[in-house]
């Protein structure tokens, strides 16, 4: 019975066969297969795995299958970790801007705090604003509120959605103070502090996340309810910034469940979830360009007022 050889024949040695070559890379010899297709495979292409080399198509074709099994969140992305990181890094943020006002000397404030006055000339304040505070019963109500919100929030929706949703609502309660400050009035020229636009825009995501999976939505209704009250009777409180957060939230929110791409039972999934990301994406940067037009808006009124 014959044996076949891959680099000599049997008849005579000095008269070399085809030797096995890569697909990929046909002037290279490879003895080594790939263990799902037997494809000779060049150590450009192969990819080590716990199950031996696989070549780098059959890699490939793995990471779609298991793309598609793999869980998704509400809005479709990706199911990290239980771990709330986004959430103990906002906090843990907060709490060393607080600690630098509390040995700057007012220089935090000066530099990261918005007022509407100079909102122009420090832009980077209307998102630094969000983690500054006016004292250590401010940051702890805030911090609860974030740490109860964002532990569910964060899961719900992943990580990046949830970090977008947070910050875009910080940006557009500082756009509302912009906006709904009478440039006459001592109140144009005070600043306003705390994590209060983000976090109300999370109690808005909340409802609308809790509403669109079925949930209840009576409590979060009363806690919403509870805070505006206390925002509109308390003359301390920047009650702008709280509603433009609450608007911002549930807006993005909700559109980003209105544009979420559908899943068929014969739909690619890993695809469906790049064009979700991409989707969400650009409601998230539409939120953004809503709150600039505005400020251009605002600073147009006021120049035009002076």
């Amino acid at each position: 019975m014959e044996r076949p050889t891959y680099g000599y024949s049997a008849d005579d040695a000095s008269q070399p066969q085809d030797q096995p070559v890569c697909p990929r890379h046909p002037d290279r010899v490879s003895y080594v297969r790939c263990k799902r297709c037997d494809r000779p495979a060049c150590p450009d292409c192969q990819r080590p795995t716990s199950v031996g080399v696989l070549c780098v198509d059959c890699a490939r074709d793995v990471e779609r299958q298991q793309a598609q099994t793999r869980p998704r969140n509400a809005l479709g992305g990706r199911m990290g970790p239980q771990t709330p990181i986004v959430t103990y890094t906002i906090m843990a943020l907060c709490v060393l801007a607080y600690a630098g006002q509390a040995l700057s000397g007012g220089l935090v404030e000066q530099w990261a705090m918005f007022a509407p006055f100079r909102a122009i000339a420090m832009p980077w304040t209307f998102l630094t604003s969000g983690f500054l505070h006016g004292g250590i019963l401010h940051l702890a109500l805030n911090m609860w509120a974030l740490y109860v919100c964002g532990q569910y929030l964060e899961r719900t929706m992943g990580r990046a959605r949830f970090a977008a949703v947070y910050l875009v609502s910080i940006l557009a309660g500082h756009t509302a103070v912009l906006m709904l400050t009478d440039p006459l009035s001592q109140s144009w020229y005070s600043g306003t502090v705390g994590a209060s636009g983000g976090v109300f825009g999370l109690f808005a995501a909340m409802f609308v996340v809790n509403r669109k999976l079925g949930g209840q939505v009576a409590q979060i209704l009363v806690l919403i309810g509870l805070n505006l009250a206390v925002t509109f009777l308390n003359p301390g409180i920047s009650w702008q910034g709280h509603l433009g957060g609450l608007v911002m939230g549930g807006a993005l929110t909700a559109t980003m469940f209105a544009l979420r791409p559908k899943l068929s039972p014969v739909a690619d999934r890993a695809s469906i979830a790049r064009r979700s990301a991409f989707v969400h994406a650009a409601v998230i940067g539409a939120g953004v360009l809503v709150c600039v037009l505005l400020v251009i808006v605002r600073v147009a009124m006021v120049s035009a007022i002076a």
